[in-house]
Formats: C-alpha cells, sequence, structure tokens
C-alpha cells in the first residue's frame, strides 16, 4: 500500500476525516484533480426511486453511521449497474428535500471493475465516500483518543480483505491526541460466512499485526525489532470473519510494568478520570470504556491482566479456557499461564467474539449448575458494603437457578482429604502452594524474555531501559533453578487433580458440576496519582491465580457502582463493583448465557456505558437506573430483601461435594 494519506481541511461538519488511498473507481464528470468533496454513492434503483424515497435512503444513511454527515449528500455518485452505458456528459440538478429546497448534484461512476472483488459483493456499497479529484475512495472518520487509550491507530492496505497495516499517527485537530480512523459502518453487512463484518475492534500492543511494530510499552523493544511480517492467527481469525482492527492499544511495560517511563499511562474514563488504570491490558479496558464507537476489545490474561483493568474499568471480561486460541504471534509472559482476553460492554458482545473466534464447546448446553461455591478462603471482603452487593449478585444466581450458594474451605478440604500423592503429605494446602504458582510464572517470563535482552546487548552494547516492576520479576525467575521449575510444574499437576476430584470437576465442558465464585476489584478510590507500590509476590492460591492454574474460564461481571467523595473533582463520583464466576474448562458460552440470563430475570441492567458511568445512575443499592417503573421496583426492593435472607450459605461437609 502507498504510503499516503489525506485529511481533510477544513473538516467537514466540524469532524476530522481520513481517505483511504485505495482508488475505488472514477467519475466521469470533470472534478480538479486537487479537490476533494464528501460524497454519497448510490444505487441506479436508490437514485430512481424518487425524491421522497430517494430523501429517506440519505437520511437513513446519515442517522445510522457516525461518519456520514448530511454534507456528504451534495453530490450523490451513481454506482453502475453491470449494464449501464456511459453516463451524460452534464450533471442532473435534482430537488432532494422539497421542503427546505436542498439540491444534490449526481455524478455516474464509470462502469467497469470498480473493486477486486467478485460478483454480488463486488458492488461498492451505498454510503459516505471522498472523490480525490475523479477518483473515489472511502471514508474513514479521525477520533481523537483523548484517553491515551492506544499506542496508534491502524489503516489496512485493502479494506475489503486485509492483510498487512500502517501505523497512522495524525493528530486531532485540536493537536492533543493521536487521531484513531474507523469506515463508515455502511460498508460492512455481518452474513454467516463474516459473522464479524464491520465489527470495530482494538486489540492489545502484545499481537503481532503485519505491517507494523510491536511495542510492548518498550522503546528499547520497539528500537530492537522490525515491523510483523505476519499477523497473529487469532487477529487472523478475526480478519477472516470481518472484524475491523482500528488500532493497538497500550499494555503496561512487558505487561508487568507499573511506572509508565517509555509511554503515558491511559486515562480510565471513569468517576473524576483520575482513577488507577490497572494493567496490563489498560489501553484495551480504557478505550472500550471510554469509546462509544468501539464495538470490543482484545486484551492478553496472565494473572489478571483483563480481569484486573476489567474492575477498575466497568466492563465484562472473560478470560477463556486456556489453549482456546492461538498464543503464536502474541508476545506472552508465560506459555502455562498466558490466554487472549476478551472485554465487553455486554454479556452478549463477549459471547458473539468468543463464538466467533475461540475453540470453545458450541452446542447449546442448558444444564444449570448444580452447585454456587462460595471459598470462604477469599471471603468476607474487607469493604461491607462490597460484600452486601456481592452477595445480592450471587442471590440472584441463586434464585434463577433454584439451588442456595454453599461455603467451602479450601484449606480445611485440603486438611481432610489430601492428595494421595507422598510430596503433598503433611503439608497444609499454603505450604504446597506458596510457591509454585508465582515462581513458576516468574520462571517463564525470565526466560520468555531472554532473547530480547541478549539481542538488545549485541545489537547496541548496552543493557535496554526496564522499569523497575518487570525487572524485578525478571530478577525472580532468573533465580529459579530448572529444577525447581519442574517441581513447582508437578505441584500445579497434583492441585489441578485434587481441585477436580475433591472441590469441583473442571474438565467435563459444561456447567452441570457447579460454578465458583471469586472476589474481584476493590469499593474504594485509588488514584492514578499515587507512587507505585513496590512489586511483591503473592504467596499460595488468589482469586486471580485460581483460574490460571486449573486452565479454566473466570467471567468478570460488572453489576453495580458505588459512591465516593473524590479528591480530584470535590463531586460525588462513582465506582464500578464487580464479581468473579470460574466454570469448567470449554463451558465459556454456557456460563455467559447462564449470567445473562440471571441478570435478565432479575430485571439487572447489563448493558454497560462508556464514559463517566458504567451504568445511568439510579436509586436502588446498586445505584443503577435498571430501567424499571415504580412497580418493577418495588419487586426488586423485594427480591434485594430476599436475597440479603439467603446471604448466609451454609458450608457442606466434604462427603457432600
Amino acid at each position: 500500500m502507498a504510503r499516503a494519506h489525506f485529511k481533510l481541511k477544513p473538516n467537514t461538519a466540524g469532524i476530522d476525516y481520513l481517505l483511504h488511498p485505495q482508488i475505488l473507481g472514477t467519475v466521469e464528470e470533470s472534478v480538479r484533480a486537487d479537490q476533494i468533496i464528501p460524497v454519497v454513492v448510490l444505487s441506479e434503483e436508490e437514485i430512481s426511486a424518487g425524491p421522497e424515497k430517494l430523501w429517506d435512503t440519505l437520511h437513513y444513511l446519515v442517522d445510522n453511521d457516525d461518519v456520514c454527515t448530511d454534507e456528504f449528500t451534495g453530490i450523490i455518485v451513481v454506482r453502475p449497474s453491470p449494464t449501464s452505458a456511459s453516463a451524460p456528459d452534464e450533471p442532473l440538478k435534482i430537488i432532494v428535500d422539497p421542503a427546505s429546497d436542498r439540491s444534490a448534484s449526481v455524478y455516474h461512476l464509470s462502469p467497469g471493475p470498480n473493486l477486486l472483488r467478485q460478483g454480488e459483493e463486488a458492488q461498492l456499497p451505498s454510503g459516505p465516500y471522498f472523490l480525490s479529484g475523479r477518483n473515489l475512495h472511502q471514508a474513514w472518520r479521525l477520533y481523537p483518543d483523548d484517553l491515551d487509550a492506544f499506542t496508534f491507530g491502524l489503516l489496512p492496505d485493502d479494506p475489503y480483505s486485509p492483510k498487512s497495516f500502517q501505523a497512522v499517527a495524525l493528530q486531532s485537530w485540536d493537536g492533543l491526541a493521536r487521531s484513531i480512523p474507523v469506515p463508515s459502518r455502511l460498508y460492512h453487512k455481518p452474513d454467516s460466512d463474516r459473522p464479524l463484518a464491520g465489527a470495530r475492534v482494538s486489540v492489545k500492543d502484545i499481537f503481532d499485526i503485519q505491517g507494523v511494530k510491536t511495542t510492548l510499552s518498550s522503546r528499547a523493544w520497539a528500537e530492537l525489532y522490525p515491523a510483523a511480517t505476519t499477523n497473529a492467527p487469532y487477529l487472523k481469525r478475526l480478519l477472516d470473519q470481518g472484524a475491523i482492527i482500528v488500532g493497538k492499544t497500550k499494555t503496561t511495560q512487558f505487561a508487568t510494568g507499573a511506572e509508565w517511563v517509555d509511554f503515558q499511562a491511559p486515562v480510565n474514563p471513569r468517576g473524576d478520570r483520575y482513577q488507577y488504570p490497572s494493567g496490563s491490558s489498560t489501553g484495551a479496558a480504557a478505550s472500550l470504556a471510554g469509546y462509544p464507537w468501539l464495538d470490543h476489545s482484545i486484551g492478553g490474561d496472565s494473572a489478571g491482566s483483563v480481569r484486573g483493568p476489567a474492575t477498575y474499568h466497568g466492563l465484562h471480561a472473560l478470560r477463556p479456557t486456556f489453549g482456546s486460541a492461538s498464543l503464536d504471534g502474541i508476545k506472552i509472559m508465560s506459555p502455562r499461564y498466558d490466554t487472549v482476553g476478551i472485554f465487553g460492554r455486554s454479556l452478549n458482545e463477549i459471547a458473539f467474539i468468543v463464538e466467533n473466534s475461540l475453540d470453545v464447546t458450541q452446542d447449546e448446553d442448558k444444564t444449570l449448575p448444580r452447585k454456587l461455591i462460595l471459598p470462604a478462603d477469599f471471603f468476607p471482603l474487607t469493604d461491607t458494603e462490597h460484600q452486601r452487593l456481592f452477595d445480592q449478585f450471587v442471590g440472584i444466581l441463586e434464585t434463577y437457578i433454584g439451588v442456595e450458594r454453599v461455603t467451602v474451605n479450601l484449606t480445611q478440604i485440603w486438611e481432610e482429604n489430601p492428595p494421595v500423592h507422598p510430596h503433598g503429605a503433611g503439608q497444609s494446602l499454603h505450604e504446597f502452594m506458596k510457591k509454585a504458582p508465582t515462581l513458576s510464572l516468574c520462571y517463564d517470563y525470565y526466560h520468555v524474555s531472554e532473547q530480547f535482552r541478549c539481542g538488545y546487548r549485541e545489537e547496541f552494547g548496552r543493557e535496554p531501559f526496564v522499569e523497575a516492576s518487570p525487572r524485578h520479576w525478571w530478577n525472580v525467575g532468573a533465580n529459579v533453578t530448572k529444577h525447581e521449575y519442574d517441581m513447582y510444574v508437578r505441584q500445579i499437576g497434583m492441585f489441578k487433580a485434587w481441585f477436580d476430584t475433591t472441590v469441583m470437576r473442571t474438565d467435563r465442558g459444561h456447567l452441570q458440576d457447579g460454578i465458583m465464585f471469586l472476589p474481584n476489584g476493590i469499593a474504594g478510590p485509588k488514584y492514578r496519582d499515587a507512587i507505585p507500590e513496590a512489586p511483591s509476590a503473592s504467596e499460595g492460591i488468589d482469586p486471580q491465580l485460581l483460574s490460571p492454574l486449573l486452565a479454566t474460564p473466570h467471567l468478570v461481571v460488572c453489576f453495580a457502582q458505588v459512591p465516593y467523595e473524590s479528591r480530584v473533582s470535590g463531586s460525588t463520583e462513582y465506582r464500578p463493583i464487580c464479581a468473579g464466576i470460574m466454570s469448567a474448562r470449554g463451558s465459556d458460552l454456557a456460563l455467559l448465557r447462564l449470567v445473562h440470563e440471571a441478570l435478565e430475570m432479575a430485571g439487572w441492567r447489563a448493558d454497560i456505558d462508556s464514559g463517566r458511568y458504567t451504568y445511568p445512575l439510579g436509586n436502588n443499592s446498586r445505584n443503577v437506573d435498571d430501567g424499571l417503573d415504580d412497580k418493577a421496583n418495588q419487586a426488586e426492593t423485594f427480591i434485594e430483601v430476599h436475597i440479603d435472607s439467603m446471604a448466609h450459605g451454609h458450608q457442606l461437609p466434604v462427603d457432600e461435594l
């Protein structure tokens, strides 16, 4: 693709645009070579339907697209049918709105092949375009990245069959932010072969994208490695199904950094906009939480890199079943722990991506869980209001399924039913798993980054700059021997087998054997200007490590928001509240559908907003306007009281598990 693009100045309707360099066709009318003109392409059938229907069509294009505006409707370019002859020499003036006496000039696209596609799909979709001279180009809107969520935007070489990309580094009109290009939604229509057609997706800057660099938020990494020559297979799968990858989002440095030295941290759009953005899929979360024009966001998760940002940005998120997506072409921390991760403003959006991009069970398994498990090792939460809201969330699952929660104590179960292997004999669960999770992860992390460190020293004769946090974890991993690592891997395997046989089956691909609730996030404010804490290793099993150890899906559900008095804005702001649920390997879709149906039955709003508030503010215990009438609100109050009364589940003896 020619490394050239254009920015319209002055802009149209106060909006910045970019012209895709691919020429789609040529008009027969004379146009000055230096002119850039917004136009609408319509079919011969649409143009000949009469003024009233034509006006309805133009209204539809403007009302159903964020790229097309009224300014595009001043010139209509007629898309010829395959049997069309040449157009008239002079454009025809037609009245498109008798009430306002507005008119549009009609230009004609030259007959012949206009796209490198065959059959019916070769016809240009009706919608907004630009003429550059007589040449027709797609119109891409430039959105300002005022949250600093993106490393850069992306423009495909061929918008109809993208394989290679170029980075877009244009500044916004005011010069304060980079711009992210998006095509008209009218260009793409989903079908059975391309279900993701037109879906706008941001991806974390750890995925290789052909034609552009992967940075890992490290200047040293970007300095050492050239642009990628292939697309990561997971992204190729998205592209093949029609997804529009609009840009690469920022990650913490090497996925563990906290200092943001080489790149500035994204802005968390929730509340006062000065809340902690978490990591490492920071930009992926910020982009979806802040920009309504974005549909989906893809990150990566090792030990909470998607689930953590979801809780701080007020999003639903899924760490899917381990191995359900290829890790090739992704800069990972560990081949044992890493997965892709999916953010969504609705559970249905996540399910849609899962269905079309992951290798998980696709059947319509309607089996309900027989157990709702609450591990006492992680509860109660330290904040009583957070715990109360968490209990309400568990309660709607109890009501929907018709099963009360059971509280279990993993430590106690281990003591009463330890693994039969002699290596675990006489050790508590904490002692047995004290080092294995963290040190095995750090060992992998150190060794997957070894080629970078050696390559940089060899190429530049000096050490690369690395932030304190990744440097700390690399040092931890460097001190783990191969013998110790192999021992930790065996211990994790023993724990996994023990969990499956004594706590909850996780190997059957359905929900029948139960789901487990896990805490996610904090209830109070945490500000972005706080000095980063020194990195320290967690010991044993924590809620974020359980799913990676067991290779199971872990779903984060955002369901409430709580007030706090911001020291930044001086106003009452609201923080999102989330809960986690873990289920059996391969049951990702069944879990998503279960939670969606439970929320729907309870009348809880589950489609998240972008911007300051996670949900519209409401007068209920969750501070969410569920869109219910007064009678329904009274019913919800009854349900909440009922749920509170059920909040103290009974603890089952081990033999009932």
